[in-house]
């Protein structure tokens, strides 16, 4: 695991939590972990999945917003831009709008993982204390694992104490891949 980061702010991420029904877009990217959806509300990003059907990603943005999204990759040229410079193995900021769904506390440990610098680990425990929370690395786990916009919002930079895995989303292999391209130690499986 790497140096200990202490995270004093989380800007300059930029949330916007609307919960207004407004419709949706989408686009797919080839990515080298698996195609990547993403979907934006127009306030911001709002998902992106990793390794599903797009159907599947169609029906779950459908359910938490005003229908079905329409296909669009003619409006996201930053974010696909920023894919880019990523899957090829380049230090990135994401500057584009987030507008993901959750509680009050998932925001707040989203938005201190998006202060852990490429190439950077924390454990649960750490971030936990990050955030001002000691003793709630379960909890911190939990909102990593309902984060509706992992690569972007990067919890794949999170291991268990030991430097173990721990859960992903998008499932340990892809972790496995994204932390190795960040060039971030681990403990195998």
């Amino acid at each position: 695991m790497a140096a200990p980061v202490k995270i004093i702010a989380a800007g300059p991420v930029l949330f916007y939590h609307i919960a207004m029904a407004i419709s949706c877009s989408y686009f797919s990217y080839e990515s080298p972990v698996g195609v990547l959806f993403v979907a934006s509300d127009g306030y911001g990003v709002t998902d992106l999945a990793i390794g599903v059907k797009e159907s599947d990603f169609i029906r779950g943005v459908a359910s938490r917003h005003a229908g079905a999204p329409a296909f669009d990759s003619g409006r996201f040229p930053s974010l696909i831009k920023a894919l880019d410079e990523y899957f090829h193995g380049n230090p990135v900021s994401f500057d584009v709008p987030l507008n993901p769904s959750g509680s009050a506390f998932d925001r707040l440990v989203w938005s201190a993982l998006s202060a852990i610098p490429w190439g950077m680990a924390l454990s649960y425990g750490e971030l936990a204390e990050a955030i001002g929370k000691p003793g709630a690395a379960r909890a911190v786990g939990g909102a990593c694992g309902r984060n509706p916009i992992p690569v972007i919002i990067p919890c794949h930079r999170v291991l268990q104490a030991g430097g173990s895995l721990g859960g992903y989303s998008g499932g340990e292999g892809i972790k496995e891949k994204l932390l190795i391209l960040e060039g971030i130690a681990f403990k195998g499986r």
